[in-house]
């Protein structure tokens, strides 16, 4: 559960910082560092989905948000909800894709680290 909590406000802020690539560069991290854990890249993916509601309900008490979501949902020929969820789904599928990554890099570093064990 703290891993969760701790991506979550790490995707908030660097997202804010650095955008969408905010979500791959901490879960790529979160990947690397929490390899053992059983289900990590779901996790990740769900820290995003949950990081990216709140900026996006942050944005939506502004009222920024609402003209947005009615320009891109114009554009597209779609209800705003469905731009919603279309934004909170490619934040969870960029951070599973970069915590498997992460994963991977992570176990693939630590069998570096110590030879002679498989």
């Amino acid at each position: 559960m703290l891993i969760f909590i701790i991506s979550t406000i790490a995707i908030v802020a660097t997202t804010w910082v650095a955008g969408w690539w905010g979500v791959v560069l901490v879960a790529l991290v979160v990947g690397a560092t929490q390899w053992r854990r059983r289900g990590v890249a779901w996790t990740t993916a769900l820290a995003a989905m949950v990081a990216w509601a709140a900026l996006l309900a942050f944005d939506a008490t502004s009222g920024r948000f609402g003209v947005l979501a009615s320009a891109i949902s114009g554009v597209m020929k779609v209800p705003a909800a469905v731009v919603v969820v279309v934004s909170l789904l490619f934040a969870a599928l960029l951070a599973w894709s970069a915590a498997v990554v992460g994963s991977e890099l992570g176990r693939a570093m630590r069998g570096a680290v110590a030879p002679g064990q498989s």
